[in-house]
Order: C-alpha cells, then sequence, then structure tokens
C-alpha cells in the first residue's frame, strides 16, 4: 500500500510532463509502430500477383541471390562507416575548442554559423553542393583551375562522389553533435577547472582529466544513436545520386525503395527493409556491448 501511495504521489508531481508526451507516444504508435505489421509482406508475393499468398523465405533466398543487393549491402557498410569515422570525432574536437572561447558573443556567432547548416533539408544541401562543385562555374573547380587543375565532375565520378556524401553530411550535421556536446560542457562544475589551474594542469590536462570524463556518457549515448542511424541512409543518397554512381551510392534503402515502389515488387522491398532493419538490431546491442566494456557506460 505504501508503494502505491508514493506511485501516486510520483504521477501527480510528474502529471504535466506526462500529458506532454502523449502527442509524441500517440505519434510514435501510428507511424512507427502499427507500420511494423507491413513487415509481413516480406513473406508474400504481394506487389506482383492479384492474389497474395504465402512464400515463406523466396523473397530473401532470391534476396541473398543478388549481386545487386550485395553491392548495395557493401556500399552502404562502406559510407556507414566512413561517415562515422569522419563525422563522429568532429562534434567533440569542435566543441572542446569553442569551450576555450570566454567572448561570449563570438561563442554564440560560431555556435550559430555552424548548427543553421542542420535545418537545411537535403533537398537545399544536395541543390548548393551540386552548385559548388559544378565543373564549369562551380567555385571548386574554379579553384582547381586557378592552381593549374582540371575540372573534376564531382558529382558523376564514382571516385569522388562518396567524398561529396561523407562531407556534406559532415557540413549539415557537424554543428549539431556541436551544440550536443556543449551543452554537456556547460554543466561541468567550473571549480574542478579553477583547482587544476592552481595545481598548474595545462589545457590538455583539463582536457583529459577533466573535460573528456564528463563527457563520457554524452559520447556513448551519441555513439549508440548514430549507429541505429547508420544503415538507414536514404535522403541524402536519394537527392543526390545518379545513374553514373549507382555503382558506389546504391544503398540499402534506396535499393527497397526501387524494388519497392518503383518496380512494385513490395514483399521484395520489405524483404531488404526488414534485413535491414535486423542488422541495424544487431549493430545496436554491438555498440552497447563495446560501449560498456570500453567507456563503462551501458545506454540500453
Amino acid at each position: 500500500m505504501e508503494s502505491i501511495s508514493i506511485s501516486k504521489k510520483h504521477f501527480k508531481r510528474q502529471k504535466a510532463i506526462l500529458i506532454l508526451m502523449i502527442p509524441g507516444l500517440i505519434w510514435y504508435i501510428f507511424f512507427k509502430y502499427l507500420p511494423m505489421i507491413g513487415v509481413l509482406s516480406a513473406f508474400t508475393n504481394y506487389g506482383l500477383k492479384m492474389n497474395v499468398s504465402f512464400v515463406g523465405l523466396n523473397n530473401f533466398q532470391k534476396l541473398f541471390s543478388s549481386p545487386v543487393f550485395w553491392n548495395a549491402f557493401k556500399n552502404t557498410l562502406v559510407i556507414s562507416i566512413l561517415n562515422l569515422l569522419f563525422y563522429f570525432p568532429l562534434p567533440i574536437i569542435l566543441a572542446l575548442c569553442m569551450n576555450e572561447i570566454f567572448h561570449k558573443k563570438i561563442k554564440e556567432i560560431i555556435q550559430f554559423i555552424v548548427y543553421i547548416p542542420h535545418f537545411f533539408s537535403w533537398v537545399v544541401v544536395g541543390s548548393l553542393f551540386v552548385t559548388l562543385l559544378a565543373p564549369d562555374v562551380g567555385i571548386v573547380n574554379r579553384m582547381i583551375q586557378f592552381f593549374g587543375g582540371e575540372s573534376i565532375y564531382f558529382m558523376v565520378s564514382p571516385r569522388w562522389f562518396r567524398g561529396v556524401l561523407i562531407t556534406s553530411n559532415i557540413w549539415r550535421d557537424v554543428g549539431y553533435g556541436t551544440v550536443i556536446y556543449i551543452a554537456t560542457m556547460a554543466t561541468i562544475d567550473r571549480q574542478l577547472y579553477e583547482a587544476a589551474v592552481v595545481d598548474g594542469a595545462s589545457y590538455f590536462a583539463k582536457m583529459w582529466y577533466i573535460t573528456l570524463p564528463s563527457l563520457k556518457s554524452t559520447i556513448a549515448t551519441v555513439l549508440l544513436l548514430t549507429v541505429s542511424r547508420i544503415l538507414l541512409l536514404f535522403e541524402q543518397i536519394i537527392v543526390m545520386y545518379n545513374p553514373a554512381v549507382y555503382s558506389v551510392s546504391e544503398v540499402l534503402n534506396t535499393y527497397s525503395y526501387t524494388e519497392g515502389l518503383q518496380n512494385g515488387n513490395i514483399a521484395y522491398g520489405s524483404a531488404v527493409s526488414l534485413f535491414t532493419a535486423v542488422i541495424s538490431g544487431i549493430l545496436v546491442l554491438g555498440c552497447n556491448f563495446i560501449s560498456k566494456k570500453v567507456l563503462d557506460e551501458s545506454i540500453l
């Protein structure tokens, strides 16, 4: 009885917050959980015949025997790993540098400059990079020509296109990650830094022994969220790629979209999406295990 009364007391105390959660919960139920019923179509021939029937694992057998699928899987892993390697450390480094700026106005201006691209849609970002990298009038190729080089067709070059994807992703989202780490740094007790200065600690000593340990839980959380989205590449690719670079940019979600919606084979596209979701779940669990071992932080 006492525990029930305590629970009621806590509920009354958090009543306003719980009410605010209701719209978000409803949205997740209708747009995230209920659509999962569509996973069952991966085990049927839906989209190819009028009479839908159960076909078991036929779609997955077709999937695993398709060279196009394995190429999309390889591209997804390569692009995702490159994004993780080049993007993930940058917000931490940028936040550490900005944390040393004591002039409040300058700090706010820099935060605004690096954060504002996050609000641009991928359609805007894609158009911007197409313009900047245009072979004739793009500022990047003009600079290359100025220094004696030849124009590079970045957007149709299999050699350069992945670099364009990584660079555009960094430019758009690095500010968002930076703000998360700066917000965490704002909660660190300044007396720790003052005591370190008295003890003669250098900038790198303060960063290593105070700042980074304080960011450990945030780093673990951001890493897990990043890994959870690692195979979900879609909007950026669908906006920026073209037939000339399909061999290095076709990923699992664009392959699922092409097969399911454009070619009408919805069951096969659902099988691709289900495979992607399962692999994403395995990666999240693996990331959480590594985070627990290395950073001593478990998120799940």
